[in-house]
């Protein structure tokens, strides 16, 4: 009976721990130098980055500058939901890239404002203009 017991709440545990994504240790650390505190990780997915040239030029005039880098390369895109909230209270999120399993950028997501799309090294700057609670 003890055994049962045992396979069963191993079984549940293994099961629901699998749906889970698990949040990379170099990740943390590099959004916790950032400031950034992660509440969960949300996706991952690995594919050859091609962004047209429109988008390209969005992502830059807000700081992002990595990517262009990295064209026509294989990269894997982690996404996380952050601890932080925007100032209409809807978590902020980052994305964090890496090319041969090592981190060559990211950017934050701020969802009530446009375009959207932050430097992760602005969180001081989103504090002062009150985008974001601090």
């Amino acid at each position: 009976m003890k055994i049962r017991m045992f396979l069963l709440l191993f079984g549940i545990l293994f099961v629901s721990a699998c749906g889970q994504e698990i949040v990379k240790e170099e990740h943390e650390v590099y959004l916790l130098n950032k400031g950034w505190d992660i509440k969960e990780s949300i996706e991952m997915e690995t594919y050859i980055l091609d962004i047209p040239n429109e988008m390209l030029s969005n992502y830059e005039a807000s700081g992002i500058t990595f990517l262009s880098d990295y064209l026509g390369e294989e990269v894997t895109k982690y996404s996380y939901e952050l601890k932080g909230k925007d100032i209409e209270g809807e978590r902020l999120k980052a994305v964090l890239f890496e090319a041969e399993e090592t981190i060559i950028g990211g950017y934050g997501l701020l969802p009530s404002w446009t375009p959207g799309v932050f430097d992760l090294d602005d969180k001081e700057r989103l504090i002062n203009e009150r985008m974001i609670k601090h």
